[in-house]
């Protein structure tokens, strides 16, 4: 996606995003238990949702902008997605924490799988504008459930979590 507004990404691009991503996530597991889980989840997704669709639409925006943009997405990104190795343990009831972490570990697998081929694709077949504008219409899709669904944990334990599920 860098080289399609002119900066090159390459070997130094992706560390440079990965560098920023780790950051993200150091970020995100040192606030954990200070800010709590939905403060580090839920404004994040609608954040990235937003940087999304104006890389999707503002088709001539300056190259810095979208470079920014990016930089971002990937911190912003990385640390709400680290949400996924804690959230569905303490949301889910005792007798179901395990299928619903493997539901959780299996549908952010399919979403990694999905951004890394079907991205790239997406790009080639009906350009990064439309392609932008589509990874932000998911991305808005899980803002919207996570702001729906997602309680706030922090401070709690998995037995007070787990007493407001009926058996």
């Amino acid at each position: 996606m860098l080289n399609e507004f002119g900066f090159g990404g390459g070997w130094a691009g992706g560390v440079g995003l990965s560098a920023l991503a780790v950051t993200g996530v150091v970020t995100t597991v040192l606030l954990i238990d200070k800010l709590g889980r939905r403060i580090l989840t839920v404004p994040g997704q609608w954040l990235c949702a937003g940087i999304l669709l104006i890389i999707g639409v503002w088709a001539n925006a300056p190259a810095i902008l979208v470079l920014v943009l990016f930089l971002a997405f990937s911190y912003f990104n990385a640390g709400y997605t680290t949400m996924t190795q804690v959230y569905p343990a303490e949301v889910f009831p005792g007798h179901l924490r395990g299928i619903g972490m493997g539901f959780a570990a299996a549908f952010s697998r399919i979403g990694a799988a999905l951004g890394t081929f079907a991205l790239p694709w997406a790009i080639s077949n009906i350009g990064m504008g439309p392609s932008m504008v589509v990874a932000a219409a998911v991305a808005l899709l899980g803002a919207v459930l996570s702001q729906w669904l997602a309680p706030e944990t922090k401070g709690r334990t998995l037995a007070e979590i787990s007493s407001n599920f009926s058996h």
